[in-house]
């Protein structure tokens, strides 16, 4: 689950290369009180650095506080979720905001393919 987060105080160019690591185009971002804050997108960055911000600057001046995220892990709502809002990751969050879990479109791929 840590691999699809990233931290306030991540530059873009930190985020970037989280996104290489784990071949994703969007992570959720945490506080330091590991509360999820948000996410970033690799369009979010695109038109941040288009905007005249560098690769240095701090994610939390990009972030999106708006967000999708379910609060359990239900299959069928979070395809739904998937298919309409073209999204490919879904946080899991409790009522305190704290990251229970992590959905992406591998998860549905499965889900699908055992219907």
């Amino acid at each position: 689950m840590e691999k699809h987060c990233v931290y306030l105080d991540y530059t873009i160019k930190e985020v970037i290369e989280r996104f290489d690591e784990n071949k994703d185009r969007v992570a959720v971002v945490l506080n330091q009180e590991q509360k999820v804050v948000g996410v970033v997108s690799q369009g979010d960055i695109i038109r941040a650095l288009c905007g005249g911000k560098n690769l240095y600057t701090r994610v939390k001046s990009i972030i999106q506080p708006s967000f999708f995220f379910l609060h359990d892990r239900d299959m069928k709502e979070a395809y739904r979720v998937f298919k309409n809002k073209k999204i490919t990751m879904l946080p899991i969050i409790d009522n305190d905001y704290y990251l229970v879990d992590v959905m992406t479109l591998d998860d549905i791929y499965v889900y699908l393919e055992e219907k």
